[in-house]
């Protein structure tokens, strides 16, 4: 299994409706793609904050894949390359993390 997350810091612009936008993309574009196994989007939890708590990001992308190739299929589709077109302008910084 491969699990692929992805968290999301919107540019200062960007409004609430802006990021919800992005989730609902994700939701309705990448959901759809043949090689995803799960998909959750989240945002960050209103849990206790605790010296390694991490809250910088503005929402964030888990994906599962049963392979490596699997994740490449993902990446390389047309629906994935919808979803960045359709936000990549309102994003700060994005960062990836692949674990298998």
């Amino acid at each position: 299994m491969l699990v692929h997350t992805v968290f999301f810091k919107f540019n200062e612009s960007s409004t609430e409706v802006d990021i919800q936008s992005c989730a609902d993309d994700a939701r309705n574009l990448l959901a759809k793609i043949e090689t995803v196994k799960a998909l959750y989007v989240g945002s960050p939890a209103d849990t206790v904050v605790r010296p390694v708590s991490v809250r910088d990001f503005d929402l964030s992308l888990t994906v599962l894949f049963d392979n490596i190739p699997d994740q490449n299929v993902y990446q390389d589709h047309p629906l994935h390359d919808e979803f960045i077109a359709n936000s990549k302008d309102k994003w700060g910084s994005v960062s990836v993390y692949d674990v298998d």
